[in-house]
């Protein structure tokens, strides 16, 4: 199928959204229905209830017995009260992690309270645009920062200023809240697709999903079934994935993600470098997809150097920017394995069709 198409499929265990570009599933997000754990981008006042200086880490009570930790406790005391945002959900004996780093996301744009400025995204080129959204937010500017996404381009100033007086105004009424307990839920996996897609693109979805999350959408007994999508999905949870090309090995470890590039069959004077950047500009999205992350290391055919070490280099940046959470390229080790890291959501996605089936 050409073109992008969100499909989405609800029954009484999950909520499934998928993005598809060109017959390509670009994003999938998976929720299972009832969970009660925190998830990302829920908002939380919670109570510390531990400081662990050795560490430098403090625990949270978020209410309903439920808790989470902050990586940083700089300025937290026991005792203290504070809104905080669930950055990564609960995996095996890893708790939430938590930050007061707190973002309010709405259609073109991001609210930062505790973080002032106003930032455009860098995709949007245009010297005249980037000042025009600039300009419209400044009345607001005393309220905290604003990141302008790259569907800000769409809107009409009178429009982002009402997107950004509604987010400041939850934020306003959200920090008036004194008791622990969850504030503002995570943004479900239909939302969380839908903020990856394009402006407008089509939705295809079962009548269950459709009646739930009162969306538009065309009707379709089986979306997933109707793109093919569970097949796409199947690809994800072995090893192997093949490319133009060759092949990759993605092996996920508690220590690390290790990837193995191998030219299989592949035939040519530059078999190695063609593979590899097929390789190198896949991976990112590969990872994204099997909610995989940390340190991931890679091991590309035939020990590239030189020229062909920087290409590589420049083509997994470039995808890795475009796919993945706060991607750290690290570059070339003393192995000649390609190293870096990037946010690890939480269960990985092969864990999470595991609980499905339970």
């Amino acid at each position: 199928m050409k073109g992008q198409v969100i499909a989405v499929e609800r029954n009484a265990r999950v909520l499934r959204a998928a993005l598809m570009t060109d017959g390509r599933l670009d994003a999938l997000e998976i929720d299972r229905i009832g969970e009660k754990q925190p998830m990302p981008g829920a908002i939380y006042r919670c109570r510390i209830s531990e400081i662990m200086p050795a560490i430098g880490a403090a625990f949270a009570d978020l209410g309903a017995g439920q808790g989470g930790f902050f990586p940083d406790a700089q300025g937290l005391t026991v005792g203290q009260t504070v809104l905080a945002q669930v950055k990564r959900e609960s995996d095996g004996d890893k708790a939430a992690r938590l930050t007061v780093e707190i973002q309010y996301r709405g259609q073109g744009i991001v609210f930062t309270p505790t973080r002032p400025g106003i930032n455009v995204s860098r995709k949007i080129a245009d010297v005249g645009e980037r000042a025009r959204l600039s300009v419209a937010l400044a009345s607001l500017a005393e309220k905290g920062g604003f990141v302008l996404r790259t569907t800000a381009v769409s809107l009409s100033a009178d429009d982002l200023l009402a997107e950004a007086r509604r987010l400041v105004g939850q934020h306003e009424a959200l920090h008036g809240q004194s008791l622990p307990g969850c504030l503002l839920p995570a943004p479900d996996a239909f939302a969380r697709v839908l903020e990856a897609a394009p402006a407008n693109t089509p939705v295809i979805a079962n009548a269950a999903a459709v009646d739930a999350l009162r969306m538009a959408a065309q009707v379709e007994e089986d979306p997933f079934d109707h793109l093919d999508i569970d097949t796409h999905i199947a690809s994800l949870i072995v090893p192997r994935i093949a490319l133009g090309e060759g092949w990759m090995s993605v092996d996920a470890t508690p220590a690390l993600v290790a990837v193995d590039v191998n030219t299989g069959e592949a035939r040519g004077g530059n078999a190695l470098l063609r593979v590899n950047l097929d390789a190198a500009t896949r991976l990112p999205g590969v990872l994204a997809l099997r909610r995989l992350g940390g340190v991931v290391m890679v091991d590309f055919a035939g020990a590239p150097k030189g020229d062909a070490r920087k290409r590589i280099e420049q083509a997994i940046t470039r995808a890795a920017h475009a796919k993945l959470g706060s991607p750290r390229l690290h570059g070339w080790g003393p192995a000649g394995l390609f190293e870096m890291a990037c946010v690890r959501p939480g269960r990985s996605l092969v864990a999470l069709m595991k609980e499905d089936e339970e």
